[in-house]
């Protein structure tokens, strides 16, 4: 391995503990996990790696672990973000046992992650997109947005499969905040 790529997955890793220390959504979730039976072991549970493909951030069910893409992440507030939205399909995968096979649970996880981690703020939408934000419905358009997006990477089913799919789990979905309080903000 490269010293760069040596370098950036070492950066990685302290900032994934930066991202422990400082962010009080990761750490509800981390406490969380521990509650429902499933406690993240920092040096068993996170894996940074690198990759030819263009994705940040992954949940491997097959081994337990979260694995971040340093390179296609460009600060550490979005390796925090990809971290926490790993971490909800970690939690759900401990809570739910759910099937990342089945179109139906992966949207929900999906819908969950974008849901309740920044990835559909104002802030973060201002900052990465050119389109216009419309106040109503944005945010709801946002999250179904990035999970076609998730679910497009981890399957090939047709994309008017994929809507119908995320259009019978959404608002199930979309209201299940948990671990976090009744209307999704941290605690």
């Amino acid at each position: 391995m490269s010293d760069t790529k040596s370098s950036k997955i070492q950066n990685c890793f302290q900032q994934a503990h930066h991202c422990i220390t400082s962010n009080q959504s990761i750490r509800r979730l981390l406490e969380a996990l521990a509650f429902h039976g499933c406690p993240f072991d920092f040096n068993r549970h996170l894996s940074c790696e690198t990759t030819d493909q263009h994705i940040r951030g992954g949940f491997d069910q097959s081994v337990c672990q979260i694995v971040l893409y340093p390179e296609n992440l460009h600060s550490t507030d979005e390796l925090c973000t990809i971290f926490e939205h790993e971490l909800i399909h970690a939690f759900d995968y401990c809570r739910a046992k759910i099937d990342f096979t089945n179109p139906y649970h992966l949207a929900c996880t999906e819908i969950r992650a974008a849901s309740l981690t920044d990835q559909c703020s104002l802030f973060n939408h201002f900052s990465t997109s050119s389109r216009p934000f419309f106040i109503k419905n944005q945010h709801t358009t946002c999250v179904k947005n990035r999970t076609q997006e998730s679910m497009e990477i981890c399957n090939d089913l047709p994309r008017r499969e994929l809507d119908r799919i995320i259009n019978d789990v959404f608002l199930r979905c979309y209201n299940d905040t948990e671990p976090f309080d009744r209307s999704g903000r941290r605690q």
